[in-house]
């Protein structure tokens, strides 16, 4: 395990319970993140579906809510399809919290499945 193993463990952690309380509720809606629902989702890069990217759209209307509906999507499409929602993530999603780097006004996340 790599030296930032235990965060990604925790926020994986959260991720987790924070889709079980999503389906919980009565609508079927997107989650929202800082009181804002984002448009979203990850896809495969190349033939290997543990190596993906996340693309949420029009984030620059709330960067810092628009990393953590990022990660969110990450953590989705590994438990989806690989059943871990454990990620090495190209860029810290602490570092992306602090400091969203959007591209255009979508932000873009790599990351890839660890099983």
């Amino acid at each position: 395990m790599g030296p930032h193993s235990g965060s990604l463990v925790r926020i994986g952690s959260l991720l987790a319970l924070a889709t079980l309380l999503a389906a919980c509720g009565a609508s079927k809606d997107d989650p929202e993140f800082g009181g804002l629902q984002f448009r979203g989702g990850a896809k495969p890069v190349g033939d290997d579906r543990a190596n993906f990217v996340v693309t949420i759209s029009n984030a620059a209307r709330a960067p810092y809510a628009a990393a953590d509906a990022g990660i969110y999507e990450g953590t989705k499409y590994c438990i989806h399809y690989l059943g871990t929602s454990d990620i090495a993530w190209a860029m810290d999603p602490a570092a992306v919290r602090r400091q969203p780097v959007l591209s255009g006004s979508d932000l873009v996340l790599r990351g890839r499945c660890v099983e």
